[in-house]
This record gives structure tokens, C-alpha cells and sequence, in this order.
């Protein structure tokens, strides 16, 4: 009888034994590069709509939800925008409990008024 339900392969585990720490170390900073997104790239006509947005959510103070990218990844913020820098380009928003989040304009990749019910 050949039972190969006994023989299950654990895949890269059971090779790290036998590997250095470096080794292993270079192979999961590899994984976590390979998960990385490029940078977003917006043209005007999603600039503008961006700023309708905002100063529609500004005018009402109504809190936006942003997703933008940071360092290869993408990461979503809620709050309110305080102000716009139009020299760096940059919005400053302030959420709920007050933490303050600066975000580059030109790394959002989505943005939508929040709504709570939803």
C-alpha cells in the first residue's frame, strides 16, 4: 500500500534549516519587493475631478477617503481636509481622533466623500 497522504511537502520550510539566516532574510525582503505597486499615474482630467472633490468636501466639511500610494504600496485614510499646499502639492488631513496624514496629490490613486452607513 502506498499511502501518499503521509508525504505532505511543506514547501519552502523545511530547506530553511539548511539555509543561512542571511539566505532566508533575502528571500523574504524579496517577497515583500515583489508585492510592491508602481508609483500611480494621473492625468489632468483625474486632477480636476480630484479637486471638485475636495473642495466640495471642504465647502460641506464632509471627510474623504483617500487610498494612495506610499513606498511601493497602497494604504487608505479617512479624514478631513484642513488645507492645501499648492507649492508642494500636498493635502493635509485630519481624522476623527486627530491624527494628521500628509498626502502627495500626485499618489492618490482613488478618492471618495465617506459616508458612515455605508
Amino acid at each position: 500500500m502506498n499511502d501518499t497522504s503521509k508525504n505532505r511537502d511543506r514547501g519552502t520550510i523545511k530547506w530553511t534549516a539548511m539555509m543561512l539566516p542571511e539566505h532566508v532574510g533575502m528571500l523574504r525582503e524579496l517577497k515583500h519587493k515583489s508585492k510592491k505597486h508602481q508609483k500611480p499615474i494621473i492625468d489632468e482630467q483625474k486632477l480636476e475631478e480630484y479637486e471638485y472633490i475636495i473642495f466640495e468636501a471642504i465647502e460641506t466639511n464632509s471627510q474623504l477617503t483617500f487610498n494612495y500610494w506610499r513606498n511601493g504600496f497602497f494604504e487608505e485614510f479617512t479624514g478631513y481636509v484642513n488645507y492645501i499646499d499648492h507649492v508642494i502639492k500636498r493635502l493635509h488631513v485630519k481624522d476623527k481622533n486627530g491624527d494628521i496624514e500628509y498626502i502627495q496629490i500626485d499618489t492618490i490613486n482613488s478618492m471618495s466623500i465617506y459616508s458612515e452607513g455605508i
